[in-house]
């Protein structure tokens, strides 16, 4: 148990660092979560690499360094050609970020005994992992929407976060059986032990009936059984 529990916190920390390097990416830190000519892109802005001026950090693009006026039809579009108001969608990075965390500190307070044997606190536990991993898949193909081949490492690194969440998903589910059948044949043992010392008790009282009723009996003699000859005559 303790080392099923040190594992899945083990990898829950991969994860957890690999999506950091996402969040904290371009303006926050000088890593881009991607490249265009004369940009760099994070979570929560971009940079003009031209003019060394950055965005303000914020969820979703504006048109900070739009040409003003700007021309007829000629919207500034990201590396795959979508445009600025589909980055709103980046908001799943710090939601994944903080759920993943969430699922860490579960997990830690299994390492306390009288939750470790709970099925219903394991139960709980399996069932959150599952979000959690779907919104670090949702991260990943957000980033390959909105930035498609020109995604940075940062932006790659959510995928090996993402297959981490899966094993430890998988291993939280295999815990939780194997406490319920620990729990269920611990039951039946301790059922199996009361049935046995109930019938020993039952059989120990009734070998006592009769020599009670002996004990009770001195004053009453005993009948002598009668004896009934027959005989025939030719």
């Amino acid at each position: 148990m303790k080392l099923a529990v040190k594992f899945c916190l083990a990898l829950l920390t991969v994860s957890l660092i690999f999506q950091l390097f996402a969040i904290i990416s371009t303006p926050l830190s000088s890593i881009p979560l991607s490249t265009s000519p004369g940009f760099e892109y994070g979570v929560f802005g971009y940079c003009n690499t031209n003019i060394h001026k950055c965005s303000s950090r914020k969820i979703g693009y504006s048109l900070e360094f739009a040409p003003h006026p700007m021309p007829p039809n000629k919207v500034p579009t990201l590396p795959s050609g979508l445009k600025y108001s589909v980055t709103k969608l980046l908001v799943v990075h710090p939601l994944s970020f903080a759920i993943t965390l969430t699922l860490y500190v579960l997990i830690f307070l299994m390492s306390h005994q009288q939750l470790a044997n709970s099925p219903m606190f394991l139960l709980s536990i399996a069932l959150f992992s599952l979000p959690t991993f779907l919104i670090c898949l949702l991260s990943f193909l957000v980033d390959l929407l909105v930035f498609s081949s020109d995604l940075c490492w940062p932006g790659w690194l959510m995928l090996p976060a993402t297959i981490v969440i899966a094993v430890c998903c998988s291993l939280l589910w295999n815990l939780r059986s194997t406490v319920s059948i620990k729990n269920y044949e611990t039951l039946q043992s301790s059922r199996a032990n009361t049935i046995e010392t109930h019938s020993m008790h039952d059989w120990r009282d009734r070998t006592r009936i009769p020599s009670i009723i002996r004990s009770d009996d001195h004053s009453k003699p005993l009948l002598e059984p009668e004896l009934t000859y027959t005989s025939t005559i030719d």
